[in-house]
């Protein structure tokens, strides 16, 4: 149903969007989106927003053309490379080395005219500069593994410091699975709680089910609530830093 990064996007095709949303999930081996990414992306598309993902864990290369190529060209100049914005498919481009060549989000409005939403799936160390002066939170997928506290730590630390931002921490946990659930309650408790004595910030904290497509359009509105919003001819809104929301449920119940 997917395309994968080998395809890459038609990004000149169909009529254009007034804004461009722009969402990010960072990327950690440990901690794979895909099962995030893709069911995110697909629900968004079937809300009627053609998506296109950025995604830093694939390299371009001469057999998988991506981002880095696209920038070589000026904006009128790029030609479509896949599937049209207005197929079912969700349209995927490799941007390991084009993320590094971008002057920042605004430029993205220029080549993705026939999208919606671009959704840039990064390491935190290429999403910290994209993302700074931004009023957004990145998605950031907990990491279950032995020590994946502390890895999920730095990176929420990272985005702060680097930054200025907090997250969306999301556990991918499936219904019949309770162990895990109790265990991704344990471990969003304990990053809050770090996060808030160290960092004076609190993400928002979620577990959903990638196998429910409820859940999922729940996690992709939740994504773009706090999208950057780009218009043309328009700065992207400034980051504002406020103190963190008080809850009156646990934040990893949100």
């Amino acid at each position: 149903m997917l395309e994968n990064g080998t395809q890459g996007c038609g990004l000149q095709a169909g009529a254009a969007w007034q804004e461009l949303q722009v969402c990010a999930i960072a990327y950690s081996a440990t901690a794979p989106a895909g099962g995030l990414l893709w069911p995110v992306s697909a629900q968004l598309q079937q809300l009627g927003y053609p998506v296109l993902v950025l995604d830093a864990s694939q390299s371009e290369s001469a057999a998988a053309p991506g981002l880095r190529d696209l920038l070589a060209e000026p904006p009128w100049q790029a030609r479509g490379m896949g599937p049209r914005p207005t197929q079912a498919s969700v349209a995927t481009l490799p941007a390991a080395l084009g993320l590094g060549q971008l002057g920042g989000l605004e430029s993205l409005q220029a080549y993705a005219r026939g999208y919606a939403v671009v959704i840039v799936h990064a390491p935190v160390e290429q999403l910290a500069p994209l993302l700074q002066g931004h009023a957004t939170r990145p998605l950031l997928p907990l990491d279950m593994q032995p020590r994946g506290m502390e890895r999920s730590y730095r990176q929420i630390k990272h985005l702060a410091l680097h930054a200025g931002l907090s997250c969306i921490v999301a556990a991918a946990t499936e219904a019949h699975e309770p162990f895990a659930r109790r265990h991704a309650d344990t471990l969003m408790a304990s990053l809050t709680q770090c996060a808030q004595r160290h960092l004076r910030m609190q993400p928002l904290c979620t577990r959903t089910d990638p196998g429910s497509a409820q859940e999922m359009r729940r996690l992709a509105l939740l994504m773009l609530a706090h999208a950057v919003t780009l218009t043309p001819g328009l700065a992207a809104a400034p980051a504002r830093l406020a103190s963190a929301p008080a809850f009156s449920q646990p934040a990893w119940s949100i």
